[in-house]
């Protein structure tokens, strides 16, 4: 009974707008102490004991070093390389933001982190560039949600310490479809500008891309050595962190773009960045304990195999979930939910592991630029002063291209597993 009363807490809370974090600890607390199922002292038990881990010192790093890029302009330096390599390409500016984006997200691993650098410094050009409103909010949109997928990525790192998963594997397993995401909205981009005729602009030689190369090398240089560093064994993904934070401050300092105040704003927004995600981890894990004591997960894992045979089947079930809930329910918050109900059916299944994590945290990641509640399409909202409204139309041109990539994931895992095959 007290299962069902929590539930109905549960999804009464979300419905009120509470934030997830309070609408999941809520019924959690109550189930806790009423139920008598088990003694109270679990419930901080487990919200400890997912703290209790050295790959989450990850989160907090790369936050940092995310913000120490942003405070010292490293993402204008990306913009203007990206704009010599692919800005003579129609739909120029539209190419530069999806370029660029890829080229952000090898820092940041956030989509909202990245959608808000972007739209500061590129809304204006594409507007200026003769794209409406709701396209030129839509295409940096669409960039930064390469954000989770290429890595360092904050999202996979989470669900590696849920899933109990190699970070580096998970890592190496987005690139190709972030790639490939990439890629395919660059395609929208071209056949958008085709037909409204946005002009093009002239190549600038490649002694333009070699002046921005050398300006951005820098900038670059930090995927090389997060992605470098893990892929050799000489780091692990937290020490990768930490060099990434040492990296920004050197170059912040050296530069004299960084001073010692702008440091320690930095350090605070890091901070208060973290808490929401950590947080809703901790009461996550408690959430889920819940539910397997509660035999929601037997349930769940029989009706599955009851009823879904083959591999594909039950990959097109996961994805059909996960893009719903995604545009209802933040999908962090999803995500540690689902991870210990359904990667245990896929393995048992005979599903690459990485495979099955790939699909899936692609799937949950659409929720961020889906109407109605994507988190990506309000913060690009409060910045551009456009309503959501407006954006929500031309973003499914983008969504189409990103279920697309999840459709190639499913059929063909090779995509996901080469590299990590590769490597490991």
């Amino acid at each position: 009974m007290w299962f069902w009363i929590c539930l109905v807490v549960f999804i009464a809370l979300l419905l009120l707008g509470v934030p997830i974090v309070v609408s999941l600890g809520v019924p959690c607390g109550l189930w806790f102490i009423f139920s008598g199922a088990t003694p109270m002292m679990m419930f901080s038990q487990k919200v400890f004991t997912q703290l209790d881990s050295f790959s989450m010192l990850a989160i907090p790093l790369f936050m940092l070093a995310g913000e120490i890029m942003d405070k010292t302009n490293i993402t204008k330096s990306l913009v203007d390389f990206a704009n010599s390599v692919v800005g003579w390409i129609r739909g120029g500016i539209a190419q530069t933001t999806e370029l660029a984006g890829m080229m952000l997200a090898g820092i940041s691993g956030s989509s909202n982190a990245d959608t808000s650098a972007l739209a500061v410094l590129l809304y204006k050009p594409l507007r200026e560039s003769g794209y409406d409103e709701g396209i030129a909010n839509a295409i940096i949109v669409s960039a930064g949600s390469i954000g989770p997928i290429i890595p360092p990525s904050i999202c996979m790192i989470v669900y590696a310490n849920a899933a109990g998963l190699n970070i580096g594997k998970l890592f190496m397993g987005g690139v190709i479809p972030g790639i490939l995401m990439g890629l395919g909205y660059m395609v929208v981009c071209y056949i958008y500008a085709k037909r409204h005729h946005v002009p093009r602009v002239p190549f600038k030689g490649f002694l333009n891309i070699w002046k921005t190369f050398t300006k951005a090398i820098w900038a670059l240089l930090m995927p090389m050595i997060i992605i470098g560093g893990i892929l050799t064994g000489v780091v692990t993904v937290t020490e990768s962190g930490v060099l990434a934070v040492v990296y920004g401050i050197i170059y912040g300092f050296v530069t004299r773009k960084l001073s010692l105040s702008a440091l320690m704003e930095c350090i605070k927004n890091a901070s208060r960045s973290t808490v929401a995600p950590i947080s809703l981890i901790c009461i996550s894990s408690a959430f889920s304990y819940l539910l397997a004591r509660e035999g929601v997960i037997t349930t769940i894992a029989n009706f599955v195999g009851s009823n879904i045979s083959s591999k594909i089947g039950f990959l097109l079930f996961v994805m059909l979930i996960c893009v719903i809930s995604g545009c209802f329910v933040e999908g962090t918050a999803v995500m540690l939910l689902l991870t210990p109900i359904l990667l245990p059916i896929a393995t048992g299944m005979g599903i690459d592991p990485i495979h099955f994590s790939i699909a899936f945290i692609l799937s949950l990641t659409t929720g961020g630029m889906s109407p109605p509640v994507g988190s990506q399409l309000f913060v690009m909202s409060a910045i551009s002063k456009t309503p959501v409204t407006k954006i929500a139309k031309p973003i499914l041109l983008f969504l189409g291209v990103y279920v697309a990539v999840i459709f190639l994931v499913i059929f063909f895992p090779q995509l996901v597993t080469f590299i990590p095959n590769m490597f490991y």
